[in-house]
This record gives C-alpha cells, structure tokens and sequence, in this order.
C-alpha cells in the first residue's frame, strides 16, 4: 500500500445513465412530436414565420422616400364629384388636370372594365345614346398626354388583352409559378403600360407581396413593375440570371414571380399624398415623381390589411411596392432557406440534448433559453440589414421545446437519484454531508481512489452471552438504541459509519469527502464513544450492554463503492483497516477499551499516548499499540 498516491477529493461522476437516458428519449420525443406537428400543419408554421418577419419590419418602418406621389379619391371627393364609378370624361378631366403638372409616370390604380357606363355604347339600347358625348375617346386622349400604366384586374373569363410590354428571355428557363388566370379585365383603352394590381392575401387577408408578373392569355407584368419599367425608360421586361430587368433594377425571381413588400410607417403616408381636391386645386410640380391615382374612400376603395396596419388603400400597398423596387433593398427567402432553417433546428436541439443529458440543470436550461434566443435575434438582424427572411420563430420553437423537454426529464430523474443516494447514505454520513453528496446529480457511485483514512472499529464488550440470554425483542431494541447514539457521536465528529456487523461498528474519517484533521476527530470520537458506552451501559433498560472497545489506525486505503446494479456498498480496503480491525479485538486481552496504531500515534505526537508494546495482531505480524487514558 505503501507505493500508493493519495487522490483529490471525490468528484462527480459522469452523469448516471439512468439520466442521460431519460433526457435522450424526452428530448427526441419533444422533438418528433414537435416535427410532426409542423408537417401536419405547415401553414401554422408559415403564418408563425410571417408574423414574425412583419413584427420585424414594424421595427424599422420607414418614413416614405419621396420618390411616389400618391393621390387619394377620398369620400370628400366623391362627395363633391359624384360616386364611383364615374363617366370615363369625369376621370378624363381628373387625368388633364395630373398630367399638366408633370409626372414622370401616372399609374392609375383603378379598375376601368368595359367600354365608358356613361357613354353610348353601353347605353346604346336607350332613345338619344348615339348623341351621348364618347367618355371613353376623352380618356384616350388624356392618357396619350402623359406616360400612363393602366391597372388591371384578374379575370376567370378569357377575353382580349390590349398590347402589353413585351418579355424578353435571356439563358436558360426561370423556374417560377406566377399566379395564373384565365384573362385580363380591362377597359379597351391604350395606355404606355398595363399592369395586374390584384393583391392576394394571406393569413387574416393579409397582403405581404405584389406580383411581379402573372401569367393570363399571356404574361402580364404586375401593376408597380409596369410602373417602374416606364419610369426606367425601359422598353421591354427581361428575364435573366434568375431575375427581372426593370431597366436598371433586378428583381430576383422567387417560386411564384412576386416581391415581398417593404412597408413604410402608416404615420408618414401624409407625407406623400394628397387628396384629389388638394391636388387639383393648387399648381404642383411633380416632375420627377411618380404619381400615383387610386381611391381610398371606404365606400368604394379596397382596403386591405397589410404588416403594418389593419387597412390600406390598394393605392398606398402600390406605393410602398414601388418605393421597395426603387430602393434596391429588397426582401429575399433564398430557396435555401428551408434546408437552413431544419439544420439550424435540429443543431440547437441536438446542443441542447446534449447539454441536458451531460451537463448540470443550469447549464442545460441556459442553454436551451440561450440558442433559440441568439438563432431569433440572428435571423431577425439578417432580416432587418440584408432583407434575407430566415424563420426567426419555429426553429426556435423547435429548439425549445426539444431542450426544455429533456432538461425537464433530466432534471426529474436527478432528483430521483438524489433521493436515492439520500436514502442510501443518510444512515451513514452526518445530514450536512448526505445533502452534498445528493446535491451531485452526476453522482451514481463513488468511485475507487485513495485516501488517507483514519479508521475506527468498535464492538460492545461481553455481547455474545448477553445476545444468546436476552429475547430477540429486547436485543434488538438495545442494538437500535446503542447504534442510534454512536451514529449521532460520528456524525458530530464528521465520521462516516461504513457498516454495522452485529454489534460492531466500522467508521472512516477523511471519506468520501475531505475532513481536516481527520486522525484528531477519530481519537475525539473513540474517547466519546468510550463515555458513551459507560454511560448507556448504566442506564436500566440496556441491561449492562453498551461498554464499548475501539481500535483506531491511519492510512492510505482503497475507498470505493462495490457491488452492482441498485446494491452498493462504500467500502475501504487496505493494511490499515485492517490494524484497526485487530487492535479492536486486541483490547478484550488487554484490559482497555481504546487501542491505536502506531502510525496514528506518530500523526499525534502530542496526546498523552501510553504504550502496550508490541502485540502480534493475526495476519499482520507484530504492531506497535498504544492506548489513551479515558479522559484527556
């Protein structure tokens, strides 16, 4: 023994499978649960997404660039100028008055279909319509005074559609799905431009994006596109490299052909527009704006929810469309965006599996808290200064629910084996070290080391005849009684009761945790357990049981827990336990109740030792013994 090295402290052990175990299978199950129900309901997770993505762009909301004059038909104007729709000359006048004032480009954002309702081909029917003034001939004639882009809407009838711009294809084929119809409702009216203004909602009616280009008898431009490509001067829509050439704007191609639109504050919208009777009754100069005419009465507009507001004229969606092209800062989800989405799900809740099953519960929840929360606030700053949509929310989610899930099972089974390691040694160790010991959820067994140990034996004097005279009742409530003031005397000094053996008790010093001065806490103990059994020995029930014999020894043993499965026993191996041992039984021949080693002796130098000689202790040969007067 004496070639080995003493050790540190006793540390935790790896986690106790049982608890890796329970936080594996919490965790996977939260995790395909969690999966399954994203498959099963995707658009759950699509709306989670896109509310989140609105809620970021809510944060940075912009007032308007200044670069889009909107016009607005309020209820006022209808009030003043009669209701929608109005005769074709009515609007014809309205477009004169626009046009003097030098826009670079007017979209018109409403839907004219069919020939003029006040003129006299739709009443061709009634007596005088062939007098009635051709409102339709005045609006064509307004419309060639400035560079116009008519709005037209979605039709589930084929018909004829006016000249569009023609699209040119450069490379090889994009692979996209523009929102389809079978026709274009328009009115047979020939303007620079025509573009679809229909808005397509999403969750509540929401509208987030505007078409880029949808495919009717022909492929249609979007209503803001058409209005950007006159702006441009551009005489044709190009496709290329994935994307739309607006003149000297691209526009990247996603799946279904559209542009997510970057919304500007609700606020600010007066800042751009201007009420019909505003704008017509006063000289303005809108060169080089582009304007644009829609209405935003209730009574007659489209109101429409948007990521920022409730409702929104059609006209003012348009607006924030256009500045969003103009702008260059574009709204993007990559096509591989998905595949980064699941890796980065299934990476934060593979980290925080493994935290829950290897780490401690603070370390694994903060973890858990912490992944989700840095992967949200990365894929809102992407969002935010790059314009790139990664889901902030469900990989989050997934995350979370994956590590809370497993750390919640880690933790349940860590204060399970707690409890079990409480239970098992809160009969041996003092209570102070037993809630150690169970405060160690890493801690399944006690691994082998060594240690410098002091060791004590104890038996009670003359107990085989008493035992053999006394009924079972009465010996075992003396046995209880006895042991029940020794535990409470070890403990008091630090000690830890390995075992009892009928009536013998094995105690260590300096195990499983370090004791200072753990060789004067054994002798401290021995003398008080010397007391202690006079005194019990006294009192009458114990029947003059109780006068108790000790051997103590130091050393370096072998600590350790042995056994397997759920029965293990902390045990010490080694010479000095052995002396220990001996010298206990050593002391009936020689007529004292307290015997030490000799190594003990020389570690306390200082007590008033009395030597017995050398005594030949079975196995061990001769050993050096000394004893110590009752009281010291």
């Amino acid at each position: 023994m004496a070639g080995i090295a003493t050790s540190p402290p006793c540390k935790p052990w790896p986690n106790p499978m049982r608890i890796e175990r329970a936080a594996l299978r919490a965790g996977f199950a939260a995790l395909l649960a969690a999966g399954a129900v994203g498959l099963a309901v995707p658009d759950r997770a699509h709306n989670l997404r896109e509310a989140a993505l609105d809620a970021g762009l809510a944060w940075v909301a912009a007032a308007p660039s200044g670069q889009v004059q909107v016009i607005e038909i309020a209820a006022d104007d209808l009030a003043q100028l009669g209701r929608w729709p109005w005769p074709r000359s009515r609007l014809a006048g309205v477009i004169d008055q626009i046009a003097a004032q030098n826009p670079a480009v007017l979209g018109v954002d409403l839907v004219l279909s069919g020939p003029d309702p006040a003129g006299p081909v739709a009443l061709a029917d009634l007596p005088g319509a062939a007098a009635l003034p051709d409102g339709d001939a005045a609006l064509q004639a307004a419309l060639s005074r400035v560079p116009t882009v008519l709005a037209a809407a979605l039709s589930d009838q084929p018909g004829p559609v006016p000249a569009l711009a023609p699209l040119l294809s450069a490379g090889p084929p994009v692979p996209v799905q523009p929102w389809f119809a079978p026709g274009l409702e328009t009115a047979r009216l020939t303007a620079k431009g025509l573009g679809v203004s229909a808005l397509r909602g999403e969750a509540q009616g929401r509208v987030r994006r505007v078409p880029l280009l949808v495919l009717a008898d022909q492929t249609a431009p979007g209503f803001a596109a058409e209005v950007v490509r006159l702006a441009q001067g551009a005489s044709t829509l190009r496709i290329g490299q994935g994307r739309l050439m607006l003149g000297d704007i691209a526009l990247p191609l996603g799946p279904d052909a559209d542009l997510r639109i970057r919304p500007s504050d609700p606020a600010r919208w007066r800042d751009r527009t201007l009420n019909l009777a505003e704008a017509l009754s006063q000289d303005h100069d809108f060169s080089p704006k582009i304007v644009l005419l829609g209405l935003s009465a209730p009574q007659a507009a489209s109101l429409r929810p948007t990521a920022l507001t409730p409702l929104a004229p059609s006209v003012q969606i348009q607006a924030d469309a256009i500045e969003t092209m103009l702008s260059h800062r574009l709204l993007l989800r990559p096509t591989w965006a998905g595949w980064a989405e699941i890796a980065a799900a299934l990476a934060m809740a593979t980290l925080a599996l493994w935290m829950a099953a290897t780490g401690s519960a603070t370390t694994a929840l903060s973890a858990t808290l912490a992944l989700p929360l840095i992967w949200a606030v990365a894929a809102t700053a992407l969002w935010l200064r790059a314009g790139i949509a990664l889901d902030p929310v469900n990989p989050a989610l997934l995350a979370l629910v994956t590590g809370v899930s497993a750390t919640a099972a880690a933790m349940l089974a860590a204060r399970r084996h707690a409890q079990a390691m409480r239970r098992r040694f809160e009969r041996h160790l003092s209570p102070a070290v037993v809630a150690h010991i169970a405060a160690q959820p890493g801690l399944s067994r006690l691994p082998g080391e060594a240690r410098e140990i002091t060791a004590l034996f104890t038996d009670i004097a003359g107990f085989s005849p008493y035992a053999d005279a006394l009924a079972p009742t009465d010996l075992i409530a003396i046995l209880d009684r006895y042991f029940g003031g020794l535990t409470q005397i070890v403990h008091a000094h630090g000690g830890m009761v390995e075992k009892f053996v009928g009536d013998a008790a094995h105690v260590l010093f300096n195990a499983p945790f370090d004791l200072p001065d753990h060789r004067a806490h054994a002798v401290q103990t021995g003398l008080a357990l010397q007391a202690y059994g006079i005194k019990f020995a006294a009192e009458p029930q114990n029947q003059g049981l109780g006068i108790t014999r000790v051997g103590m020894e130091c050393g370096v043993l072998v600590v350790g827990d042995v056994g397997a499965g759920e029965k293990l026993d902390y045990t010490a191996h080694g010479r000095a336990m052995n002396i220990a041992a001996r010298l206990e039984q050593a002391g009936k021949g020689l007529g004292v109740t307290l015997l030490a080693g000799p190594a003990l002796h020389a570690a306390l130098p200082g007590l008033p030792w009395q030597s017995m000689g050398e005594i030949e202790l079975r196995g061990l040969g001769a050993v050096a013994a000394y004893t110590l007067p009752p009281a010291v």
